[in-house]
Parts: C-alpha cells; sequence; structure tokens
C-alpha cells in the first residue's frame, strides 16, 4: 500500500514536471515570436533610414573625393582636392559665420520661447487655454517653408490684411524694416514661426505626461503654481530639452528657406548672398559652378558637426541616461 502511494507521489511530481516544462517551453516560444515580431517592425524604418540617411551620407562621402566632368563622377580621382578648394574659399568660412550667428540666437529664442509658452499652456485649463493652444500647436502642421512664405506675406506691408499698422510705422515695404544689420535677427523670427508649433505641442505633451500622484504630493508639501512648473515639470522634461538643441543644431546648418524666401521678397535690391548660408554654399557649388564635390564637402562638413555635437549633448549631459543604459 505504501510503494503504490509512492508510486502515485512519483507519478504526480512527474506530471508536475512534465507541465511546468511545457508551460514554460510554451511561454519562451511566445517570446521568441513576440521578439521577431518586433524586430520585424523596425524593418520599413531601417529600410528608410538607409535609403534616405545612410545611403546620401555615404555617397557624399564618396562624392567628396571625386572628380566631375560634365556631370559624370570619376570616383576617388580627386582625392583631397575638392577639401582644399572648399576650406580656402572664404564664402566657406563666412556662411558658417552666418549660421553660428544664427543659431545662436534661433536656439536661444526656440528654447526659452517654446518651454516658456509650453509653461503657460499647462497652467490653463478654461476654454481661453484650449484655443490658445489650437492656435499655437497650427504653425507645427504646416510646411515650414509655406508657414516662412505665410510670415512674409503677413509682415509685408503692400500686402498684409495689418499692412495699415505697419505703414503708420513709417513702414510702406518690406524693405523698410529688413537690412543687413537685423537680417538674422528677421530670419530668427521667421525660424521661431515656422518651427515653435510642433516644439510647443511636444513639450506641451511632456508637460502633461507628468504623474499626477508627483503633482498632489508637490501640492501637499506648499508648492504653488509656478513652483510646480519650475521645480516639478521642468527637470522631468529636460531629455526633451537637450533633444530640442541636438534638433536644433542640425536643423540650423541646415537653413535654406529663409534667407531665400528673405532674398526673393527683396527682389532685386536683396543685400543677401547666394551663398549666405552652408546649404546656400552647396547648391551655388552644383547648380553655378556644377561641382557635386565641393558640394559633397559641404554636406560631409555639416554630417560631422551635427553627429559630434550630439555624441557630446548625449555623452555629457547625461539626460538620456536610463536603468539600462546607466
Amino acid at each position: 500500500m505504501m510503494q503504490a502511494k509512492k508510486a502515485v507521489n512519483l507519478t504526480g511530481k512527474s506530471w508536475t514536471k512534465r507541465m511546468a516544462t511545457s508551460i514554460r517551453q510554451k511561454f519562451q516560444s511566445a517570446k521568441v515570436v513576440k521578439a521577431e515580431w518586433s524586430l520585424l517592425l523596425l524593418v520599413p524604418y531601417l529600410v528608410a533610414v538607409c535609403l534616405f540617411h545612410l545611403g546620401p551620407a555615404l555617397a557624399a562621402l564618396v562624392f567628396s573625393f571625386s572628380k566631375f566632368t560634365f556631370g559624370r563622377p570619376q570616383i576617388f580621382a580627386a582625392g583631397l582636392d575638392n577639401y582644399i578648394k572648399v576650406l580656402s574659399d572664404p564664402a566657406f568660412l563666412r556662411s558658417y559665420g552666418n549660421v553660428a550667428q544664427f543659431s545662436v540666437l534661433a536656439t536661444i529664442s526656440g528654447f526659452i520661447g517654446s518651454i516658456s509658452i509650453a509653461l503657460l499652456l499647462s497652467l490653463t485649463r478654461d476654454r481661453l487655454g484650449s484655443f490658445a493652444r489650437s492656435i499655437l500647436f497650427l504653425p507645427g502642421s504646416i510646411n515650414a517653408a509655406v508657414v516662412g512664405l505665410i510670415f512674409i506675406f503677413m509682415m509685408d506691408p503692400l500686402t498684409s490684411p495689418l499692412g495699415f499698422i505697419l505703414r503708420a510705422f513709417g513702414w510702406n515695404s518690406i524693405r523698410d524694416y529688413v537690412s543687413a544689420s537685423n537680417a538674422t535677427l528677421v530670419m530668427t523670427v521667421i525660424r521661431f514661426f515656422m518651427s515653435s508649433g510642433g516644439w510647443i505641442a511636444i513639450f506641451y505633451s511632456a508637460l502633461e505626461s507628468v504623474p499626477t500622484e508627483l503633482i498632489e504630493s508637490a501640492r501637499i508639501d506648499g508648492c504653488n503654481t509656478w513652483q510646480l512648473a519650475w521645480h516639478i515639470r521642468r527637470p522631468i522634461i529636460m531629455g526633451f530639452v537637450w533633444f530640442m538643441v541636438i534638433q536644433l543644431i542640425a536643423y540650423n546648418l541646415q537653413i535654406f528657406a529663409e534667407p531665400y524666401i528673405i532674398s526673393q521678397a527683396l527682389g532685386g535690391t536683396s543685400f543677401i548672398s547666394p551663398y549666405w548660408s552652408p546649404n546656400m554654399l552647396g547648391a551655388f557649388y552644383t547648380l553655378q559652378m556644377g561641382d557635386l564635390g565641393m558640394s559633397a564637402v559641404v554636406s560631409v562638413s555639416q554630417t560631422l558637426i551635427s553627429i559630434s555635437s550630439s555624441i557630446f549633448i548625449v555623452a555629457k549631459t547625461g539626460a538620456f541616461t536610463t536603468e539600462v543604459t546607466g
């Protein structure tokens, strides 16, 4: 009888062990399938990155060492000649000087303006706040070049519905208040008008994602509205802030629409050269000189600056450190 009971117990334990092993294997296979589906979902993104980012970057790197004759490349035939010609061109350093001045103004105004407006919107819960959010988010849903054209249209005393206000200041045309001395400032205003909508929406969403429990705890501890915004909400979104700085550096290096729009608005009296920015200089090399190799050098320089600044920010700020990467 005792032997029979032991046999039953051993059989039960063996069956339980087999069931546990079977369940564990099924769970592991389900995890593998889930991981495979996750990797499969990354394929379209990886294809897009290779086609529209890595591909052109590698092509530019190859073209920068190539010689072009009537538009036909002789791969690696130029050696370092293209780099020597571009680096010795005064317009190259001048274009980066213009962009550096513009980047400082655009980055500071973009950061302070976007995060300040987002903080204000996060504090408003009435109908006026909802209306303000709709108006301020709107430019972020429109193509940047189109927004720039709208801005020029609204600021031109000859075409703007608010032209009577501009004419009251003595501005009868756009040439009356846009000059070589304030062109960078005007471009900064245009850039903020063009790109602020998207960043305001991003910062507002980040601020709204702050846990309610944390907000309530801070209120219990005596924080007022402004202290909540600055001491509780602001530190949580610093990762988004540094991400914005990385994006702005790359975006500002590629400035083209703003100076081009202003030069077209000014017409024949434009003081903006056709190589005011690196992108405009690259277009000048390509379209006017027919030298894709020199244009590729400009692209490579922009890529190196963007990558270097991104690595520096990610490594030094620690804003992107997580429990896994830390």
